[in-house]
């Protein structure tokens, strides 16, 4: 009998054990998918970064470069200079037109005036009055426009010194000194370093929770060993292919339901210049849905 109890509590003790790992596998299986419900990953994401087309706003030879191709600059600094010296002579001729639409203006009102005073005393008639106060108003307007071909004879003499208009890194800048500048023609391409972002595609069976303003971690693969952190500014209206050139037609005969991909902006919160983020690099994505959706 003794030995029957004793098989018997072995028994028992076996039972307890496997239902233990039972509720242990059970528990360990339930927080491994609640986890895959806090958060969604994908490696199909790439850095982005405003890239500023530079170009200049008149023509002339290239007469000074002051800076290199994927070399940082700063905002405000130098760039290149178009030959200033047709410009400055075109500030030099509209002054004097200006002065000469002046002096042109001042003997006409002397002329109004005198005018004026002899029709008052009938010596001359009243036709002569107007057209000498025509003609002080037909020269107010010549000064008017000889001022305003003087401000934009200085502004295309400003146009010739050309600056980099924020902070970041050249790219396909091949300009010299000599070059010919159209005006308008992109030359070369800044990209601003003040703001990153990661553009991921997700699966449209992930996006069912995540919201803008999520947290995110990032991994670029040029940096296996760091962690960017990351926050959803934006998530598309509309899958990559709906906005391709020739979106995809599905009312055929033999459509075959694809998964389609929709993309997430992911803001970079703590760029560092240890880490220096390349445009069009591949990184890996963590979205982690907010604690009050998981329900």
């Amino acid at each position: 009998m003794s030995r029957l109890s004793q098989f018997a509590r072995a028994l028992s003790r076996q039972k307890a054990l496997l239902a233990f790992i039972a509720i242990l596998v059970l528990y360990g299986a339930y927080v491994y998918w609640r986890s895959l419900q806090d958060y969604v990953s994908t490696d199909d994401a790439y850095v982005g970064a405003h890239v500023v087309s530079i170009a200049a706003q008149v023509a002339g030879p290239a007469a000074q470069v002051f800076v290199h191709d994927n070399r940082p600059v700063r905002a405000h600094q130098r760039l290149f200079e178009i030959d200033p010296h047709p410009y400055q002579i075109a500030v030099l001729a509209a002054r004097a037109l200006v002065a000469q639409r002046h002096a042109l203006l001042v003997n006409a009102e002397a002329i109004s005036g005198r005018t004026q005073r002899m029709a008052a005393r009938h010596f001359l008639s009243s036709q002569a009055s107007e057209t000498a106060q025509a003609t002080v108003k037909a020269d107010r307007a010549a000064l008017a426009a000889a001022q305003a071909a003087l401000a934009r004879a200085k502004l295309n003499l400003s146009y010739c010194l050309v600056r980099a208009p924020t902070n970041g890194y050249l790219s396909n800048m091949r300009l010299r000194p000599g070059a010919y500048i159209q005006a308008g023609t992109p030359l070369f391409a800044l990209i601003a370093s003040r703001e990153y972002w990661v553009t991921a595609n997700f699966k449209e069976t992930s996006l069912g929770h995540m919201v803008v303003g999520d947290r995110a971690h990032v991994h670029i693969d040029m940096y296996p060993g760091h962690m960017f952190r990351g926050k959803v500014v934006g998530i598309s209206g509309g899958s990559g292919t709906a906005f391709s050139l020739l979106p995809p037609e599905n009312a055929t005969g033999n459509w075959v339901k694809v998964t389609q991909r929709v993309p997430v902006r992911v803001l970079i919160l703590d760029p560092n210049p240890h880490w220096p983020l390349r445009i069009g690099t591949s990184a890996d994505v963590t979205v982690f849905f907010r604690t009050h959706r998981r329900h």
